[in-house]
């Protein structure tokens, strides 16, 4: 019977004199390494299948009993897959592996561990599961740092072809490609809870400025008001003047503030579920809505068509494109059109004005967060970006067909 102890660092064969098995020196950049190995999220994950998949191939193809997908951290061979194996994990001193990642560019193969003098008294070698054959390749990152090893072991000494070793490299390449993607995913999900988070305090942002900045606001208008009509005829010309130029000027940082909520929101509203909707009855809807001046008409065919998206997106994207084709319209009578087309794919809708239209240079601008081409006191620049945003959102486009001087068409794209 083998016992096996450690003395002073070094592990012992208690059957033979005392002999050293030799352990593994750090890699140069062990510090970096460690770093790095952190940076997959994989340590003391649960089984994976892709990684078991790569795991049995390996066995399969160099045609051993045993084959590891193993991780090297500071203390331990952590293992991640395995097949014809039991244990979980290796202390680092006696891990053969740990000498694989020293030499991140080679497959590392000993024919048989009982004669080479690193190993043979390895417990590995002389207990059980007395493996006598190792080979392992690096897990080496883009970075060029060996994060662990794919090894196969068996149980007599034996020699591999060319052919499986540069199928083991291959094998080794895939787990490589599988942790980058890994990496990938996880950074992903937490960049996604951020960003949920982010929204989150954006939109509770959002709400609290609206109360807190419209309350005062909205109080300035109506003192405004009473001002003019409980002491207008008691202020000459330049005093009304001031109390209308307050009024304004209340009344446009109330629409701005409303304007930056509204389009905080953009994105709330496409959790909404999605359902048929009529599209007549919407535009009736949507027109039903809109405060328009005597002197406007607003027109649209009626008939049966339905779209299956979100109602509430659909209906703010039509509500601002025609709040705005009447607001920046200058003519004696002001004429908005809706007209929708349905193709294979998707529902086409046109928004036309017959207003004063878009110079081409303008065309993409106008989208832009806070760009204004009509420097009205009621101008926020924010309409037009609420329903780029709601358009790309529902996984359309839109844009505007400028250079006529007779008016402007928005046309935007809902997939079916």
């Amino acid at each position: 019977m083998h016992f096996i102890t450690v003395i002073g660092g070094y592990l012992y064969n208690l059957k033979t004199p005392l002999t050293p098995m030799t352990t593994a020196a750090l890699p140069h950049n062990e510090q970096e390494r460690l770093k790095a190995i952190n940076d997959y999220y994989i340590l003391d994950t649960l089984p994976e299948e892709d990684f078991d998949d790569i795991t049995r191939l390996a066995s399969e193809i160099c045609h051993t009993p045993i084959s590891l997908v193993s991780i090297i951290d500071a203390q331990r061979q952590w293992i991640k897959s395995k097949k014809g194996f039991h244990v979980s994990e290796i202390a680092r001193d006696s891990a053969i592996c740990a000498h694989t990642i020293n030499h991140p560019d080679e497959v590392f193969v000993v024919n048989d561990l009982s004669q080479d003098e690193r190993f043979k008294w390895n417990p590995y070698v002389t207990g059980k599961p007395h493996v006598m054959f190792y080979a392992g390749v690096p897990l080496v990152t883009p970075e060029g740092y060996a994060l662990g090893t794919l090894s196969v072991w068996d149980h007599e000494p034996r020699e591999l072809s060319e052919a499986q070793i540069c199928t083991l490299r291959s094998l080794g390449r895939q787990l490589v490609t599988q942790l980058e993607l890994r990496k990938k995913i996880m950074q992903l999900d937490s960049s996604e809870a951020e960003l949920k988070r982010a929204y989150a305090d954006l939109e509770k942002f959002a709400v609290i400025a609206s109360h807190d900045l419209k309350s005062p606001m909205n109080n300035i208008i109506s003192i405004c008001h009473l001002l003019s009509s409980e002491y207008g005829a008691k202020l000459d010309a330049e005093g009304n003047d001031y109390v209308n130029y307050l009024n304004q000027a209340a009344g446009q940082l109330s629409n701005l503030v409303t304007g930056i909520l509204n389009y905080s929101r953009s994105s709330q509203l496409l959790t909404e579920d999605k359902e048929h909707i009529n599209i007549p009855e919407l535009i009736a809807e949507v027109k039903g809505l809109i405060n328009a001046p005597a002197n406007c008409s607003i027109s649209y065919r009626e008939d049966n068509s339905t779209i299956f998206t979100s109602r509430i997106a659909l209906k703010q994207i039509l509500l601002n494109l025609l709040q705005n084709a009447i607001k920046h319209n200058n003519k004696p009578h002001i004429i908005a059109d809706v007209d929708f087309q349905e193709t294979t794919n998707a529902f086409t809708f046109i928004v036309r004005d017959n207003g004063a239209g878009i110079p081409n240079e303008d065309a993409e601008k106008i989208f832009d967060l806070f760009e204004t081409l009509h420097k009205t006191g009621d101008s926020t620049g924010i309409g037009l970006s609420v329903v780029k945003r709601l358009v790309e959102k529902l996984g359309g486009e839109i844009k505007v067909e400028t250079g006529s001087q007779s008016g402007a068409a928005f046309v935007f794209t809902i997939p079916k």
